[in-house]
């Protein structure tokens, strides 16, 4: 079961993921480790810049992340409000955070919204 939780920085994902569905912190595999057994992963936004940052291409970032997340809850900060960014690998990493988040959603069996530390169920519903 792959679930999606997306919301701005500070409001609440990762201590939501560890009440509602029971984590310790061994669970939750930080962006920047790379390790088998973690049921979570925290800050996706950020492991897509360091794969851009190492040069991948969009695709290559697809292809290497899509699979690495599913069955699994993934942890996204949102990143697209706001004024666009001036900086083109700044545009780039929304835009393909964007993407991974759109074809994350289709896949997943529950996405949630967090805000104010509130969870909303934008898709399936919540545990």
């Amino acid at each position: 079961m792959t679930i999606l939780i997306v919301g701005g920085a500070c409001q609440g994902k990762r201590e939501y993921a560890q009440k509602a569905f029971g984590l310790n912190e061994r669970e939750i595999l930080p962006w920047n480790e790379e390790r088998e057994g973690a049921s979570c992963i925290a800050d996706l936004h950020l492991r897509v810049r360091a794969c851009l940052e190492k040069g991948l291409t969009q695709q290559e970032v697809l292809e290497k992340l899509l699979p690495f997340c599913r069955g699994k809850i993934v942890l996204c900060d949102d990143i697209f409000c706001g004024v666009v960014p001036l900086d083109a690998m700044e545009r780039q990493w929304r835009e393909v955070t964007g993407r991974l988040l759109c074809l994350l959603a289709q896949e997943a069996d529950t996405v949630i919204r967090m805000q104010c530390g509130l969870p909303q169920a934008i898709k399936g519903e919540l545990p």
